[in-house]
């Protein structure tokens, strides 16, 4: 508790002393990708909810703080736990799509909520795969170079039984198509989501085992 504090109050300081919102998004997100343990993560997870507090008409702000609340909800073992961290991840999104014009990622990133939901809530698999086609359907009128957008397409083929269409031959085209367009992907502007390309090249491995 007393390691969870110190970095909470690490986090809060280095928002304070941002000098841009842009700095404070990228430095963020390094530290989130680059935290070993669940204490790191969540240090990073919380000064993302600091940055959108101190930007909180900024669509990126809430972006990335859905980005790392989905992240954590999809590792995360415990139900309920993973709930409350894709609800909290959903109302960033909604103020991430009230503070900016057509956002195809604001779109792929509500879609994957949907998708995960799924396992939690089998029962109710029709309801979130329509809210997982709609938002794909959004994403691609808006942007269809988006390679996020073709692989979770061939993640929800994967993982869908053969017998339903799904499985590896049926996924791998996805996968390959989103590989092309992460090629033409940089990752040098914050503003400019760019995640998914390693995982992407995993499910292709996995794909052509």
């Amino acid at each position: 508790m007393k390691n969870y504090l110190i970095a909470f109050l690490v986090c809060a300081s280095m928002v304070s002393h941002a000098q841009t919102v842009d700095e404070a998004l990228q430095t963020t997100l390094t530290q989130f990708y680059a935290a070993a343990d669940p204490i790191g993560k969540s240090a990073a997870v919380n000064r993302f909810q600091l940055i959108a507090n101190k930007w909180n008409t900024d669509w990126a702000t809430h972006y990335y703080a859905a980005y790392v609340k989905t992240l954590m909800g999809a590792n995360e073992t415990e139900a309920s736990k993973k709930i409350a961290y894709f609800d909290e991840a959903e109302k960033h999104l909604e103020a991430a799509k009230n503070n900016s014009t057509a956002n195809d990622d604001v779109y792929v990133l509500t879609a994957m909520i949907a998708s995960m939901r799924i396992g939690i809530f089998p029962d109710q698999w029709q309801k979130y795969s329509e809210v997982f086609a709609f938002n794909m359907k959004k994403a691609k009128e808006i942007r269809k170079e988006n390679p996020r957008i073709y692989y979770l397409e061939g993640m929800s083929k994967f993982y869908t039984p053969e017998a339903y269409g799904g499985g590896k031959k049926s996924a791998l085209p996805y996968l390959q198509k989103a590989a092309e367009y992460f090629a033409l992907e940089s990752d040098t502007d914050i503003r400019k989501p760019s995640w998914g390309k390693k995982q992407n090249e995993e499910m292709i491995k996995k794909c052509e085992e």
